[in-house]
């Protein structure tokens, strides 16, 4: 052993010093996570990292070991860099996947530039440094042959990696949680293994007749709750205008700014709709797509890489599907380009039977705002595009001008900020959603004067939070309003009956999955649907679970709370009782727990496996001709 030691000591102690920094950055990510790390394990994935890299010091061309060596490290830290990113926005790590989007980044590059801190330089200081260590290294010390030396190192390396791979985690735990327990490089070898597996159980899974049939069931007995609903068929007939509004949160509704309403036209807009306020995101890794994913599809957005990615082509029985078999026509506006986030694709195999985007060629390109064409270009363009539509007609609508960073040219401002808000993160979050809110009034009012108004159920909610969970202190500083975990996944939903004038606000807990079985128990519509959600409108018990963004299986309900552990123990979770806002038995949770984890079981097994259009057999009965 001292004899390998003195003749591999220079290789050992490069290892050792190397894996310092990279278990640094490490730990600085997982103090992100507010998690507390293992540092024994997380050096020695480091160790072993380390070794990989070192292995390519004994190439016997200098240049090239210097080089090969130095691009490994930075493409690490690269991921690992792009794991803090992804943290900060997504709560999770990225997927490999994930690398066939970097074409997006384009588009997207304001947004990410509002993500950086100046202390992400820890993150990428020791990059130069070990390339120079490298060269000096090689510099003195004389070339070896790789085939023993270098395949000893890269060989004991990968087995200290693969070997925390296979051992320190479990499929329960969460992103943060495994890196806190093994670092990234074990984190993503042990997600890429399971995500394997993963495709081939649940495919085996769902073939089982019982699970098919459970399935049905569920579905059988969330449409007797929609039926329940004292509003169910009173709106046959009637248009449908949704709009999705980019980055609305619940607490900017009803704000006063100096006396200044940042959502007037909401507020009036409230004053004569249905309101509920206690209505949460449920979103995965696609983000706005995936909130557009939910209240169509009334299903978890499962994927890492978002539904419209990971599930393109699937066969739905989404809203846009049913309805165009209730002879309505049906179509979507987004102010991008078709191809940004596989939308053409996607609203495709939902049903939709147009698309209106930026270079569509009856759709304007006149304004540009940020992402893509400005929210009241999009609303006066379609309040004119109604008036040709075959009517009943569905159109959703994806608003896009208050995108993160929420940065506003002067004339787009309509918010009079006091100096403490000026230049700040929430003043300009603020200025971004007045000017939809602007733009919402005056898409109203044309449809009022085109008479298209009182012909139609209209439609409001957030797509996710806009604020990040760093900008928690100077939300509570500068607006006295806590931006908790609660507060971000908060967004509005309101829905305005045709002819309504008078306000109705119901405070349940409810979730975008509960939009679709909203719409279609207003419109009267008894098939076979496949829906999770429950109408906002009957008296039942309502749940809001979360596949993403938190532990997975954490849920919110008119009772209870739970917050999963990140080891992924039911009995590990925090259990809160809303009454009293304090923690409690968490086995009083079980219940809602059960539900959720069945829930986002279906889904994964509808989606995993391309089962919706069979979970029937036959579809709708209104496809089949059952139910003329």
């Amino acid at each position: 052993m001292l004899t390998i030691f003195k003749k591999y000591s220079s290789m050992i102690l490069l290892c050792l010093l190397l894996a310092l920094p990279w278990t640094g950055k490490t730990l600085l990510f997982v103090k992100e996570t507010a998690l507390e790390p293992r540092y024994a394990l997380i050096y020695l994935s480091s160790l072993g990292f380390a070794a990989i890299v070192a292995s390519l010091l004994l190439i016997k061309r200098k240049f090239i070991a210097i080089a090969s060596a130095s691009a490994l490290y930075a493409l690490a830290s690269l991921l690992l860099y792009a794991d803090v990113m992804y943290q900060r926005y997504y709560n999770a790590i990225i997927r490999i996947e994930l690398l066939a989007q970097v074409g997006q980044l384009k588009d997207i590059r304001s947004s990410i530039i509002s993500l950086i801190s100046g202390w992400d330089i820890l993150y990428w200081i020791d990059v130069p440094l070990a390339a120079v260590a490298f060269f000096l290294f090689v510099k003195k010390t004389r070339p070896v042959q790789w085939k023993k030396q270098g395949l000893a190192f890269l060989s004991a390396g990968l087995a200290i990696i693969l070997t925390i791979s296979l051992s320190a985690f479990k499929f329960t735990y969460s992103d943060q949680y495994k890196i806190s327990r093994g670092g990234i490089i074990p984190a993503h070898l042990y997600d890429i293994g399971w995500n394997v597996y993963k495709k081939a159980y649940f495919k085996q899974a769902l073939v089982q007749k019982k699970s098919i049939e459970e399935i049905r069931e569920t579905f059988k007995s969330r449409q007797e709750i929609q039926k329940s609903s004292p509003y169910f068929g009173k709106f046959s007939g009637k248009n449908i205008i949704m709009v999705q509004a980019e980055s609305l949160n619940t607490f900017p509704i009803g704000l006063l700014v100096e006396g200044e309403e940042v959502t007037p036209n909401l507020n009036k807009l409230i004053s004569e709709s249905h309101y509920y306020p206690n209505t949460y995101l449920q979103i995965g890794r696609g983000n706005t797509s995936d909130a557009e994913f939910v209240a169509n599809n009334s299903l978890y957005p499962i994927g890492y890489i978002g539904a419209y990615k990971g599930y393109p082509n699937n066969q739905y029985l989404s809203l846009p599907e049913v309805l165009n078999q209730y002879g309505y026509s049906t179509s979507v506006t987004h102010g991008n380009t078709p191809e940004f986030w596989n939308r053409q694709t996607a609203y495709k195999s939902q049903g939709y039977g147009e698309f209106y985007y930026r270079g569509h060629p009856e759709f304007k390109d006149d304004e540009i705002i940020g992402l893509g064409i400005s929210d009241k270009s999009i609303f006066h363009q379609m309040a004119a595009m109604y008036k040709k539509e075959n009517k009943p007609f569905f159109n959703f609508i994806v608003s896009l001008t208050s995108h993160r960073p929420f940065i506003l040219d002067e004339k787009y401002q309509y918010l009079t900020l006091p100096s403490k808000l000026e230049g700040t993160s929430t003043g300009n979050y603020l200025q971004s959603i007045r000017y939809f809110d602007e733009a919402l009034g005056e898409f109203i009012a044309e449809l009022k004067e085109e008479n298209i108004w009182d012909d139609s159920i209209f439609v409001v909610y957030g797509d996710h939070y806009g604020p990040l969970p760093t900008d928690q202190e100077e939300i509570r500083s500068l607006l006295g309003i806590n931006f908790n975990q609660k507060t971000r996944f908060n967004i509005p939903l309101i829905i305005h009956h045709p002819g309504q004038t008078e306000p109705v606000a119901n405070g349940g807990t409810g979730s975008q999955m509960d939009i679709y079985p909203t719409l279609t128990a207003l419109l009267g519509i008894d098939d076979q649907l496949v829906q999770l959600g429950t109408t906002l409108d009957a008296n039942h018990k309502r749940i809001t679970g979360f596949a993403f963004e938190t532990t997975r299986y954490s849920f919110f309900s008119d009772d209870y709370d739970y917050l999963a552990s990140h080891e992924g123990v039911f009995e590990k979770g925090i259990c809160i009782d809303n009454r009293t806002r304090k923690k409690t038995d968490v086995q009083l949770c079980r219940e809602g727990y059960d539900d959720v984890y069945k829930d986002i079981r279906i889904s994964t097994l509808l989606l995993e496996n391309d089962y919706i259009g069979r979970i029937f057999d036959t579809g709708t009965l209104r496809a089949t001709g059952k139910n003329k």
